[in-house]
């Protein structure tokens, strides 16, 4: 549609009636009319221009205080808009699809060669990460915008590529490692000072006395006087425990409670390996061999169970942590095993195995009945002090806490001598006999465990490296080009590439393998490779068109962009078969292979990408962590289980095929045992995520009461209702909320004053600068008000210098939508949001298009969406049915 100059009439109207309200100087809303061009083909001009027709047509521009224009003006400004976008509808249908020619995102580059090369999915991650950024278009990293190559790209991909080869397909035999820790008091002992070497200076003594094993001790003392653990103040509530005793060949342990609490992420391992010169040396899976037994604890002791967790190379790019459940009883323990992928990490990384007992946040030993906070640093309380680390503590601690610190710590000073006491003393209260218990025995470390030679490495060599002959060469590279390039290999394209490797096999005296790795890292950094799009059967990327208008895709590349949607990987066999024979683009056998590529384990690559961007999960490590001071029940466990809820939840959606409207509210949860216990659910166990009902209550189901979600969108302290709004608008409406103007300023933190969140946008409205978004975008933040920074329920506020008892404010969360529907509960916001489903299932149908597509959707893309939207209705609303409409569509299946 060729560009076209605005008619007098129009600009006219516009001058009279719009630039008030939506010029530089105003822009209200954060739209302005005066930038707007009269060419509906740039960018989403058509939609603006379409937005500003609605609101002509429905009377609610101009606003009703201003002058109201001639009917006849309005009506020739309507007709107008509605033939230029009639234009646009025909040019767009035109066009078809227009999926323009990219390359692969990094994780779909990462999963490729994982499927190429029968890869280990960390070791296709760690590619992945290797890889430089991509670039976001619509939300996501598939656009072509998003996903130029230049010269330093390029680099990397060379780089990776070697990577890919040299450590993934023709590695060297690797050497297996054996490790043994033996759980005996000595080399107890000895795993404490390694944990103990950066903040002493030196390894606490090997050769305890005798009776250390009957030591009841504070744990920081003993465990974790590192200060990077935790930070330099750590905090104790109430009162507890903790010992550990010897057990013939072994340890055993004795609980701390749940009442300790620490700022920062304090981990406190009870035996840990000093590695040397023999620690992780190549990437592979490692097995972990043990001997251990429980015993939960009984009474008000009790705990759900005891779980050992390894972990390694904690607080690293590679870290590793395992959980496992100890059911074995104390009297009879029996052998563990744990399989984990571990990296070797750049040279000169420390890489500690630790092995600890998740006890959730511990106690310590002290005898102090009451509430109170005390801050010190911790003293190694076994080997010789060489100086004193204790903090002058505030005058109200309690005296005999007090009294019995600085004596043991005098003494211990002024003698010079080993300390061999307890710091504290055992509270008398306490039943040792119902407190938990962990003994471990002897552990095993061997690895890695490969196949070797890798299955890569047999395949591409089908017929062995006893053969090293030209015709060899040829046949190894016939059958591997295409696969690789997801189509069938021109003659030409084998030939050309079977010369070059003679040639470099010739003049560089190769042996085979090393010659065929040279031709695979070739093509690894071809176009054929690295882009996708409109390459077809016949190995032309950009051949003319017979004909203008949009051109159906042949069968390998409808195969590649379906598998590249759904996986984010490549064709699989079944797919590449229906290509060749040409069936694939019927309607039964495409509809067919939608389900069962839905049904694969693959799909969870459609979950993990497509949900985890659309809902934000990939940022949620961008988020500002809770204050644990304030929030003294968030853990890592709570963090790592959140994470997971929105994914989970969606794969439930995906495979069960439920209506995509349980995104807005659902009468099911998908949780673990963390987030169930989080969200006061009874009755759920162990971290396996499963689908149970809802509370009753309402206040759970759906996604905006995921604690992930309300976690990442507070501020670590409170919560944030604007940003929780503008992701709610974005996510779920695909409404963008405007940048507020540079006048705006920011909501002032509380300072001592007794107002609540919504009191403090009330002043913050007054403005005439905000009014106009706040007005429209404060409701849907404020609604969720309820759930605090952490996502956990309440019904006052906290946060923010508030402790949410009755003193605090009363929370009021009702309000109403734009279009007037009022809301007093979350309950009722939500079932307001239900009422208006068809705003957004055309939302969710044009996010998915963008992802499909790999582009931005316009106005012209319209037409498909409402199909996809209809197709969505006509079949219950469910997820699967939106895809295979998705996929159906001429766009999806043109170029």
């Amino acid at each position: 549609m060729p560009p076209a100059a605005m008619p007098p009439s129009i600009t006219a109207y516009v001058k009279d009636h719009c630039l008030d309200c939506h010029d530089a100087d105003s822009a209200r809303a954060g739209f302005r009319i005066d930038t707007l061009s009269a060419d509906f083909s740039v960018g989403d001009t058509a939609a603006q221009w379409k937005e500003v027709m609605d609101r002509i047509s429905g009377g609610e521009m101009p606003p009703k205080k201003k002058a109201r224009p001639d009917a006849k003006a309005s009506y020739a400004v309507t007709s107008w808009i509605a033939g230029r976008l009639k234009e646009t509808d025909e040019l767009a249908m035109g066009a078809g699809g227009r999926v323009p020619l990219r390359r692969m995102n990094r994780v779909e580059y990462a999963n490729t060669v994982r499927d190429l090369f029968s890869l280990e999915e960390g070791f296709a991650r760690r590619v992945e990460k290797e890889l430089p950024a991509d670039g976001k278009v619509g939300g996501f990293d598939r656009g072509a915008a998003g996903l130029f190559m230049d010269e330093g790209q390029l680099g990397q991909y060379l780089s990776v590529a070697a990577l890919v080869l040299d450590e993934g397909v023709f590695l060297p035999k690797p050497e297996v490692q054996h490790l043994t820790w033996d759980a005996r008091a000595k080399q107890y002992i000895h795993g404490i000072g390694v944990c103990h070497r950066d903040a002493t200076g030196k390894v606490v003594n090997d050769n305890p006395p005798p009776g250390v094993a009957a030591t009841i001790a504070e744990p920081l003392s003993e465990i974790t006087v590192d200060q990077t653990d935790g930070g330099k103040e750590k905090r104790y509530v109430a009162h507890g425990a903790y010992a550990w005793a010897v057990k013939g060949e072994g340890i055993e342990y004795l609980s701390g409670g749940n009442n300790y609490r620490t700022p920062g992420n304090l981990r406190s391992p009870y035996c840990a390996w000093d590695w040397g010169q023999k620690g992780v040396t190549r990437d592979g899976w490692y097995r972990l061999r043990f001997k251990a037994g429980a015993f939960a604890g009984r009474g008000k002791e009790a705990q759900p169970d005891v779980r050992l967790v390894i972990e390694y190379a904690f607080g690293t790019p590679i870290e590793v942590v395992k959980s496992v459940v100890i059911d074995a009883p104390l009297d009879a323990p029996k052998d563990y095993e744990v399989m984990m992928y571990l990296q070797a990490g750049p040279l000169g990384m420390n890489h500690p195995l630790e092995v600890g007992w998740d006890n959730g946040n511990q106690d310590v030993a002290i005898t102090n009945p009451v509430y109170q906070e005390v801050q010190w640093k911790p003293v190694l309380v076994a080997g010789e002090i060489q100086h004193a680390q204790q903090e002058k503590q505030p005058a109200e601690t309690v005296a005999a806490l007090k009294r019995k610190s600085e004596e043991a710590l005098a003494a211990a000073l002024q003698s010079r001598r080993t300390f061999n006491g307890p710091m504290h003393v055992l509270d008398p209260k306490l039943v040792i006999a119902d407190r938990p218990r962990l003994w471990l025995g002897q552990l095993t470390f061997e690895g890695p465990i490969i196949e070797y030679p890798p299955r890569g490495r047999t395949t591409l060599l089908f017929a062995g490296e006893t053969r090293s002959d030209a015709q060899y060469v040829r046949e190894i590279f016939a059958r591997f080009l295409p696969r690789a390039y997801r189509r069938p290999a021109l003659p030409a394209e084998v030939d050309t590439l079977v010369a070059w490797v003679g040639k470099q096999q010739a003049e560089r005296k190769l042996a085979l393998a090393d010659a065929v790795r040279v031709g695979v890292k070739n093509v690894l950094c071809s176009p054929a490779f690295l882009y996708l799009g409109a390459e077809g059967a016949d190995g032309s990327e950009s051949r003319p068109q017979a004909k203008p208008g949009p051109q159906a895709l042949d069968d390998w590349q409808l195969a590649s962009r379906l598998s590249y949607l759904l996986w984010s990987s490549a064709p699989d066999d079944a797919l590449t078969v229906l290509a060749a024979k040409g069936q694939l683009h019927r309607s039964d056998v495409l509809r067919a292979q939608v389900t069962r590529m839905l049904g694969e384990p693959r799909a969870r690559e459609f979950t993990r990408n497509f949900a985890g961007q659309w809902l934000g999960v990939r940022n949620f490590d961008n988020g500002t962590a809770p204050n644990r001071d304030v929030y003294r029940e968030y853990d890592d466990r709570l963090r790592d289980s959140s994470k997971r809820e929105p994914l989970e939840f969606f794969h439930q959606l995906l495979t069960a095929d439920l209506p995509v409207t349980a995104v807005l509210d659902s009468d099911f949860v998908v949780v673990d045992e963390r987030l169930a216990r989080h969200y006061g659910i009874a009755g759920v166990t162990g971290e396996q995520f499963r689908r149970v009902p809802a509370p009753a209550d309402g206040r759970r189901g759906g996604v905006l009461g995921m604690a992930g979600i309300l976690t990442y969108l507070a501020d670590g302290t409170r919560t944030l209702p604007v940003r929780r709004a503008t992701w709610l608008l974005d996510t779920l409406w695909n409404q963008q909320v405007p940048p507020p103007p540079p006048n705006a300023g920011a909501l002032p933190a509380i300072k001592g004053k007794n107002l609540s969140v919504r009191e403090r946008l009330d002043a913050h409205r007054a403005s005439d600068n905000c009014a106009s978004c706040h007005t429209r975008v404060d409701p849907f933040g404020l609604a969720l008000e309820n759930y605090d920074a952490v996502g956990k329920w309440r019904d006052r506020q906290n946060g923010e210098g508030m402790n949410g008892d009755d003193n605090a404010p009363a929370l009021v969360v009702g309000g109403q939508l734009p279009d007037g529907t009022a809301f007093a509960t979350v309950q009722e916001f939500k079932a307001a949001l239900r009422a208006h489903q068809d705003a957004f299932l055309k939302a969710f149908a044009e996010k998915l298009l963008c992802y499909a597509l790999t582009r931005p959707i316009a106005y012209g893309d319209h037409t498909v969406v409402d199909q996809i939207v209809a197709h969505a209705k006509a079949h219950g609303l469910h997820l699967q049915e939106i895809i295979q409409a998705t996929v159906a569509s001429p766009f999806f299946q043109t170029r």
